[in-house]
């Protein structure tokens, strides 16, 4: 028998880059709907982090705490609006 008669089967594994889903969820959450997207930011880059992808899971995780400073919704939740009163 031939090699040609039995066909080949390739597998291509793609990981999943947590880091910059979050680097880039959280950047977004900066500006906009940052009350949802900067935990989903901060989660990720977390997974992201543990994941190995050191760079954008900091970077991540950053722009995540940044959109709470930003987020007037968290920040309430988190009872930090009497640090912007003063």
């Amino acid at each position: 028998m031939d090699q040609k008669d039995h066909p080949h089967t390739i597998i291509i594994e793609r990981p999943l880059n947590f880091g910059l889903l979050g680097l880039i969820i959280g950047f977004v959450g900066i500006f906009a709907l940052s009350f949802i997207l900067s935990p989903l930011a901060l989660i990720l880059g977390l997974i992201g982090v543990c994941k190995r992808q050191f760079f954008t899971g900091l970077v991540a995780v950053v722009f995540s705490v940044i959109g709470v400073m930003t987020s007037v919704v968290l920040m309430t939740i988190f009872g930090l609006t009497s640090l912007m009163i003063d």
